[in-house]
């Protein structure tokens, strides 16, 4: 069975030439791999236990912080709500982001910089959880701006050659529960029926830099390489599962690979045996108005990936060159009554662009 490489974060502080070079291989080849972090003893347990403890809170108080009361796609989701590749997604999660400074202003009807209505508060259901995923989030940072010099290293770049696009960083993160509902098909012999095209979480490739996730024991990501989806099973809380986005993609002009990866309900829910997947994915991103260009690589850089290799890829899915541009992209079209709610003026176009709905289109750069 195909396996994921491993890496070891240790690595790049010891022997960073080494480290970047199994770097290199892996986001070139795969665009995914799993490592070992340096996080603080128990603060990955902890963070799974928080995330557990919110899944466990009580429909009111979860629905109290509801996404739909937010412009900037924050807050609670309930199971349903989500949809991938225009499939319903049967996962509920709480999404948090960057939170905005003092010296920055809200504008939920920003135009034509309209990424900048990502901006916004983060909803907390009690303090234990905010302190955990501060905490949490504080390391991640840390791990992901390693992991980009890294990248710029096994590029033959200088180590700060991405620096300008991380200014003020805009990250993400989820606390994600994959479940069954609570009411579901039976066949005429009263056997409970689940249809195998239901996911956890439809296949997409991640719109942001980088992605490192957390994940329990249960299983259900899989990868897609080499024209075939593999699993990837958990390895316990101090792996990460890290993957490449398309931002990555678009500034290594294709070297580096945005993966489509996907998320199977697990035969242990499935079968009722565990009633749901835990998973906290941080989504390491470059500032909202930052710029990716393609950088130039050198030509010592061998290009080892099968060029008849067919990456599987929306048709529709246009890589736009201002990172919030790109990130509103796919927020827009996983919540669609998001964006009825609060941004009725915009309209989403089948290639990801945002125009007025006066029809006035953006100043975007597709690539």
């Amino acid at each position: 069975m195909k396996r994921l490489p491993l890496l070891d974060i240790r690595k790049w502080y010891s022997n960073p030439g080494t480290f970047a070079e199994e770097l290199r291989q892996a986001c070139h080849r795969v665009g995914f791999f799993t490592l070992q972090h340096d996080l603080p003893s128990g603060l990955s347990e902890r963070m799974l236990q928080e995330t557990n403890r919110f899944f466990a809170l009580s429909r009111k108080t979860k629905l109290s912080m509801s996404y739909e009361h937010s412009p900037a796609f924050r807050g609670y989701m309930a199971l349903g709500k989500e949809n991938t590749s225009g499939k319903i997604d049967f996962r509920e999660q709480l999404e948090l982001a960057s939170e905005t400074t003092s010296n920055q202003k809200l504008n939920p009807h920003a135009w034509p910089e309209y990424y900048e209505r990502l901006r916004g508060p983060n909803p907390w259901p009690d303090l234990d959880l905010k302190q955990c995923v501060h905490e949490y989030v504080y390391h991640l940072n840390r791990i992901s701006k390693s992991l980009t010099e890294a990248l710029c290293v096994a590029l033959q770049l200088e180590r700060n050659a991405f620096g300008h696009l991380f200014e003020d960083p805009f990250w993400q993160l989820k606390l994600a529960s994959v479940s069954l509902p609570s009411i579901s098909c039976k066949n005429d012999h009263g056997e409970e029926e689940i249809d195998q095209e239901f996911f956890g979480v439809g296949a997409h490739t991640d719109t942001g830099f980088l992605t490192l996730l957390l994940q329990d024991d249960i299983g259900g990501l899989q990868v897609y390489t080499e024209g075939e989806w593999i699993d990837v099973p958990p390895a316990g809380p101090n792996i990460f599962v890290c993957n490449i986005g398309e931002v990555a993609e678009i500034a290594s002009g294709g070297y580096l690979l945005a993966t489509p990866h996907r998320v199977l309900l697990p035969d242990a829910v499935v079968e009722r045996k565990q009633s749901n997947r835990l998973s906290v994915p941080f989504f390491y991103n470059p500032t909202l108005s930052a710029k990716v260009d393609t950088v130039g690589l050198p030509n010592s850089l061998c290009w080892e990936r099968d060029n008849q290799q067919q990456h599987w890829r929306r048709k529709d899915n246009s890589l736009l060159k201002v990172y919030g541009e790109n990130a509103f992209k796919s927020l827009a079209r996983s919540h669609p009554s998001i964006i009825s709610r609060h941004h009725g003026d915009l309209e989403l176009l089948d290639d990801g662009r945002i125009v007025l709905k006066e029809g006035q289109f953006a100043e975007q750069k597709i690539v």
